[in-house]
């Protein structure tokens, strides 16, 4: 019992911490919506449905030293899934620019704690061949979650899951209702850390 106590405190004084002073991550993560229908400017789509959101992220993290604490910026660039089988081929992009904050409960070789983000700009367009565009937005998006993965060296692989809270309002020519983007997401992440 000794030994082992001696080998879990030597891990944990002797392991580089998970994050560095500075990070940079890509990722790619699903996130499921609400399930609205979409309005364009010209036609009511009450036969398109939202299912699902998939794409890439970009982040850059900066920890507070001393401090279990990152704050940083994400960029998320999101395809959207509907069903759809009256009208032509659907074009859905989900844009949003987001600051982060993290806290880590551990911190050593492998990580775990929540992060949270509040969006600064959140773009949804929707084009349908022939029919036209739908354009929503939103002055507020956020997201809770928990993070957690492992740091091999400078490099760090790991996952989040949480729930995005995204209401978009219709803007400029699009007319109807607003469109409901919040819904259970995931992400796989890797990133660099100096």
């Amino acid at each position: 019992m000794k030994k082992i106590l001696l080998t879990i405190s030597a891990i944990m004084l002797f392991s580089l911490n998970a994050n560095a002073l500075f990070e940079l991550r890509a990722g790619y993560g699903l996130a499921s919506t609400s399930g609205d229908s979409i309005t364009t400017p010209t036609t009511p789509v009450s036969t398109t449905t939202l299912e699902t959101l998939n794409g890439f992220n970009l982040d850059a993290i900066v920890e507070i030293p001393l401090f279990p604490v990152g704050l940083g910026i994400r960029y998320e660039d999101m395809s959207m899934d509907a069903a759809n089988t009256l009208l032509p081929a659907l074009d859905g992009k989900f844009k949003r620019v987001s600051a982060i904050v993290n806290y880590r409960l551990i911190d050593f070789f492998a990580y775990f704690g929540f992060i949270g983000t509040l969006g600064l700009s959140n773009e949804f367009d929707v084009e349908i061949t022939g029919v036209g565009t739908g354009e929503w937005d939103s002055s507020l998006t956020y997201s809770l979650g928990v993070e957690g993965g492992v740091s091999l060296g400078l490099i760090s692989v790991g996952a989040e899951v949480g729930q995005l809270f995204a209401d978009m309002e219709p803007t400029g020519t699009t007319t109807g209702s607003n469109v409901d983007l919040s819904g259970f997401y995931a992400k796989v992440l890797v990133g660099v850390g100096f």
